[in-house]
């Protein structure tokens, strides 16, 4: 049975709470994980992208944002931030599985076997919420290789620009089918200096035969849908569709 936390959303100590919480989002600059550039320098709170993948608020994101953190929140809104729970993870696809009680909005997935090089994707998520705001943001690329960093088959590799924060979020492909979620990007600085060569939006993101597998034992998951990969995708319409389903996630101590 779902049911809403009492004796609303957080309560009015942790609707305050939050409202500190959101002003400091603001007003500070967050790092995500592998996109992150100074592991020490940082505070232990993390904020990413995650999406609902069923009504019954189950939520995908990336494992490294919630790693050794046990305070777990989602924002649906300045007003509705919801506590999330753990419920599982895979450490080496970068997955984790959240839970809130809540009926939610959700995203269908769609095979990646049918995903080819050359496929328009789309991602959205909270890039750099301390400088950009907390806003949904959507950029637009393509599939790059049907392969992921040194030929990894569980990723691709794609062109959309990401940024601190949108890892955990969807890659999403023609008609809303999300396709994979984001994990990591090149750092160009390392790169420059190795090879005297500046990288532009070279990104991966694990794949959603990944993450259908990954959820193969939880309930209510709804049934893939087809893709078709040489669709035109359309961000403005697919920004209205999805967005309420696409979510930050805040963790922290």
């Amino acid at each position: 049975m779902i049911r809403p936390l009492n004796p609303s959303y957080l309560g009015l100590t942790d609707r305050r709470r939050f409202t500190r919480i959101f002003a400091l989002l603001i007003l500070s600059t967050v790092g995500l994980g592998e996109l992150r550039a100074d592991e020490s320098a940082r505070s232990t709170q993390q904020v990413a992208t995650g999406f609902f993948v069923s009504d019954a608020g189950y939520l995908v994101t990336a494992h490294h944002v919630i790693a050794g953190l046990t305070d777990i929140k989602v924002v649906m809104s300045p007003r509705q931030v919801l506590r999330a729970r753990t419920v599982k993870i895979d450490k080496g696809s970068d997955l984790a599985l959240l839970k809130v009680e809540a009926i939610t909005p959700f995203v269908y997935l769609s095979h990646s076997n049918g995903v080819p090089a050359g496929m328009d994707v789309i991602t959205m998520g909270y890039p750099q919420v301390g400088v950009l705001g907390i806003t949904t943001k959507v950029t637009r690329g393509i599939v790059n290789s049907e392969r992921g960093m040194r030929d990894d088959p569980t990723s691709f590799q794609f062109s959309a620009e990401v940024q601190k924060g949108n890892s955990g979020g969807p890659l999403i492909g023609p008609g809303g089918m999300v396709v994979g979620v984001v994990r990591s990007k090149l750092d160009a600085i390392k790169m420059s200096k190795a090879t005297s060569d500046l990288p532009q939006n070279v990104n991966f993101a694990t794949k959603s035969s990944v993450l259908i597998k990954f959820l193969a034992d939880t309930p209510g998951i709804p049934s893939t849908r087809r893709l078709n990969p040489r669709a035109q995708i359309d961000p403005v319409q697919l920004y209205d569709e999805l967005r309420p389903a696409i979510v930050p996630v805040v963790a922290d101590k």
